[in-house]
């Protein structure tokens, strides 16, 4: 549920009130580690570098 829906169900007029009430679970947790861990893990590419791909001949 997205935490402003939550926020207004509770009746909380900081949306840092509601964040008190969030714990996530040791599943949820295990997921991101898992999704952080496949991100970091791909290989390099040209498209997902952050450098300007090189070029042959003289540049303008």
């Amino acid at each position: 549920m997205p935490l402003h829906v939550l926020q207004r169900i509770l009746g909380h007029a900081s949306i840092e009130t509601t964040k008190g009430y969030l714990h996530p679970d040791h599943r949820q947790l295990n997921e991101a580690a898992q999704l952080a861990n496949q991100f970091l893990a791909r290989p390099k590419t040209r498209q997902n570098r952050k450098e300007p791909p090189h070029r042959n001949g003289p540049q303008l």
